[in-house]
């Protein structure tokens, strides 16, 4: 390698890395303010009625809880950054069990009120992707802790393995479950056509952003794999 190489090689992995952090923070602000949004929206619907409890659970569980999750173990994540790979494993199990149990809560909710009116289950697109992402919520929390217990099964699977369905299943259900999300943003729920456009703008993005980490371990991953 020439002499210059290498710094000019430190300069762009400088870059990356800035740029890495900016859009990190602009996807922090955007899990914010849909998640201040729906939130207020179901404040407006009002608490008193189920329907704006299984609104409010499911869109705070994906939305929120999940999307942090994944990005808690982001090396270029601003609030976790300086934590240790341990203690960053923990507050993502954490948040993932609060997601977890607030879509499954909000689920159920939803399922209740259509037993309790006669209506049939899961025939819409939002009714249906959603079941979907919840399939793969249970695969991927199955996963995890076998994840979590990899080293003690490596003779019977390797942990790279075990890693990797983790994350093939988190991305799935969550993906899944944000578009589950996207299509019951209604002009008449989200107040116009405006704001359910810019909402779904915005949950595309935090999508895309929130995906950059885990696309980048299991990139590594397979890299590994292939040597």
């Amino acid at each position: 390698m020439a002499p210059n190489e290498e710094p000019q090689k430190s300069s762009v992995e400088t870059k990356v890395k800035y740029l890495e952090v900016l859009f990190n923070t602009i996807n922090h602000a955007l899990i914010g303010y849909v998640t201040i949004y729906l939130s207020y929206v179901s404040y407006m619907n009002g608490f008193e009625h189920l329907f704006t409890w299984h609104i409010f659970l499911c869109a705070v569980g994906y939305h929120f809880f999940m999307a942090e999750s994944f990005l808690t173990l982001y090396s270029s994540n601003s609030w976790t950054s300086l934590n240790t790979a341990g203690t960053k494993r923990h507050i993502h199990w954490i948040l993932q069990t609060i997601g977890f149990v607030a879509i499954f809560t909000g689920t159920g909710i939803e399922i209740y009120m259509k037993e309790r009116n006669k209506r049939s289950h899961f025939k819409s697109d939002h009714a249906i992707t959603g079941l979907v992402s919840m399939v793969f919520i249970v695969l991927s929390l199955l996963n995890g802790i076998a994840s979590y217990f990899s080293l003690k099964i490596k003779h019977i699977i390797r942990p790279v393995y075990v890693k990797l369905g983790h994350y093939l299943t988190g991305i799935v259900a969550f993906v899944i479950g944000m578009v589950s999300l996207a299509l019951e943003y209604s002009p008449r729920r989200m107040q116009s056509v405006e704001n359910k456009n810019m909402l779904i703008s915005f949950t595309t993005i935090v999508i895309a952003l929130t995906l950059v980490g885990a696309v980048k371990t299991m990139y590594g991953q397979f890299k590994g794999l292939c040597r």
